[in-house]
């Protein structure tokens, strides 16, 4: 059912496609009067879509298939003196034509039809649910909401989430108290689960009281994890001790979605109870509480999780330090250092990460002393946080350990030279990338970073190597940098026939540097001919 309506999505987004390239060519040549200059290279028409001539004619044809195309990509382009036509293949016997038409309605916003449209949700009507869903979505019509909603009793599962789909897409919270009744009466689990997620999405607050009790009485599974979701999304304050409990739970889905959930409820109560579960056994548990902590704002908390930090259990620390790091609580810092300092401590990494968030200057001799005395995974947090600072005093200690034989702080020692985006690290990111092209993602976005001509040309210099993967590393990087100094030569990798090069990605890059829509070879050439050249001599 769901492949039917990829289908048939596909042809249209075939036309729609084609629509859209057309469009472009024809803007692109627009207030040029006369004959084109000599020089200039032939348009390429060859994807250009059909008239609208060969369109209407292919209306008639004898093909089904091909009056299906038509009639949507009529509708593509909003061509509505042919909503008559499928108003009438909708009403019609011909049951290969009556998707297409019920589909192009959709696309048209013709309203007038919706009540016959929302007829063919009965599984009756030959339709494919899921075209008929659709078409409704993109009429965004709230009305259509209590038929839809009728299917989140459906038998298929599919049928029932694309039904939730439809109705987020049409906005049908005045269904709200509709769904909610059809869900007390609901006895199977799994459409408790549609029912959930419908009631979440459209934020039907009156049904506080039912996804709480569906949550306390569900077993772990997909019901109990979505109304986890939902509780979240309705806000619901009443919830929040149940959700505190399922943090801390066996269920891996149920702890991650409830953390979602309290944090989507931002409600301040939600801290002191959460405070506690950064010493729990379980390290998940305790950096889900963490997340909690970091996304439910209260300033005036801040004072009682470094207390955690201060004199909580060694297996607190850590989390701690990511919070206080995250919710930059500069009052801690001297504190994080201390604790980092302790090799006893666990997740060492992470207190280092933690004076990168806080972002201050005075950690680096810490971070330094961490970095080179530590032998565990301490070093890889440090080298990140000395990045995240973003001196120039740690540019030192970063280079040496970009060039590390330990390949994963060689790595995190690249980026963290990319944050710091100084000129100075040019040379040794440009040997690197030389010597290890693997690392080009990497290095290369380090370069980026770097401001400048200089950092422009390195980027412009693997643009034209033969090696593939640092020439569209370093193409899809000019794409990022948008310097217009760049064009010349991407112009020129653009006209060159060679299997080294991507087209696609260059044409991407152009596109980004001066937010022109040009889609072919040869309109870039003939823009860049016509007024880049006349404008950048």
């Amino acid at each position: 059912m769901i492949l039917k309506m990829f289908k048939l999505h596909s042809v249209f987004m075939i036309f729609r496609l084609s629509l859209i390239y057309a469009t472009m060519v024809f803007g692109s040549t627009f207030g040029c009067f006369g004959p084109p200059r000599p020089e200039l290279l032939p348009e390429v028409q060859e994807e250009e879509g059909p008239s609208l001539e060969q369109l209407v004619s292919d209306l008639k044809s004898q093909n089904p298939r091909m009056r299906s195309q038509a009639i949507l990509e009529l509708a593509s382009r909003n061509e509505r003196k042919f909503i008559p036509i499928a108003r009438e293949w909708m009403r019609s016997s011909e049951a290969i034509t009556r998707g297409p038409a019920i589909l192009a309605l959709g696309i048209w916003k013709d309203r007038s039809s919706l009540p016959e449209i929302l007829n063919f949700l009965d599984p009756k009507s030959g339709i494919d649910l899921g075209t008929v869903l659709e078409s409704i979505s993109r009429m965004e019509d709230p009305q259509a909401g209590n038929r839809v909603a009728s299917l989140l009793n459906h038998e298929d599962a599919s049928i029932r989430l694309l039904a939730v789909d439809t109705l987020v897409r049409i906005n049908a919270r005045q269904s709200g108290n509709f769904i909610l009744t059809r869900a007390k009466l609901n006895k199977d689990s799994d459409k408790a689960k549609t029912f959930a997620m419908a009631l979440g999405k459209l934020n039907i607050l009156e049904a506080e009281d039912y996804l709480i009790d569906l949550a306390s009485h569900s077993e772990p599974g997909p019901t109990l994890a979505a109304s986890y979701l939902a509780l979240g999304k309705v806000r619901s304050k009443k919830s929040i001790p149940l959700l505190v409990k399922a943090l801390q739970a066996d269920f891996d889905k149920g702890r991650e979605n409830s953390s979602i959930a309290l944090v989507e409820i931002k409600d301040p109560k939600i801290l002191p109870l959460v405070l506690p579960i950064l010493e729990n056994q379980d390290k998940e548990i305790r950096y889900r509480a963490a997340d909690v902590l970091i996304g439910v704002p209260d300033p005036s908390f801040s004072t009682r999780i470094l207390e955690v930090l201060v004199k909580g259990k060694p297996l607190t620390k850590a989390p701690a330090s990511h919070v206080l790091g995250r919710i930059k609580f500069s009052k801690a810092r001297e504190e994080i250092e201390k604790t980092l300092l302790d090799p006893t401590i666990p997740d060492r990494e992470i207190i280092a990460q933690s004076l990168g968030y806080l972002g201050d200057k005075k950690s680096i001799p810490v971070l330094v002393k961490t970095l080179k005395e530590d032998l565990t995974e301490a070093k890889y947090g440090a080298v990140w946080a000395l990045g995240a600072i973003g001196s120039e005093e740690a540019l030192p200690y970063v280079e040496e350990a970009s060039r590390s034989n330990d390949q994963k702080l060689a790595k995190i020692a690249s980026e963290s030279l990319g944050m710091i985006a100084s000129p100075k690290s040019l040379s040794l990111l440009d040997k690197k990338t030389e010597d290890f092209p693997d690392l080009a993602p990497i290095t290369l976005s380090a370069i980026t970073s770097i401001r400048g001509e200089e950092s422009r040309k390195i980027l412009e210099k693997y643009a034209e190597s033969e090696n593939i993967n640092l020439h569209q590393v370093a193409v899809s990087q000019l794409g990022a940098k948008k310097d217009p100094a760049s064009v010349p030569i991407l112009i020129r990798l653009l006209q060159e026939n060679s299997p080294f090069r991507n087209r696609k990605l260059i044409i991407s890059a152009l596109k980004s540097i001066t937010g022109l829509k040009f889609n072919s070879r040869n309109e870039w050439v003939n823009w860049y001919i016509l007024d880049f050249s006349k404008n950048h001599p």
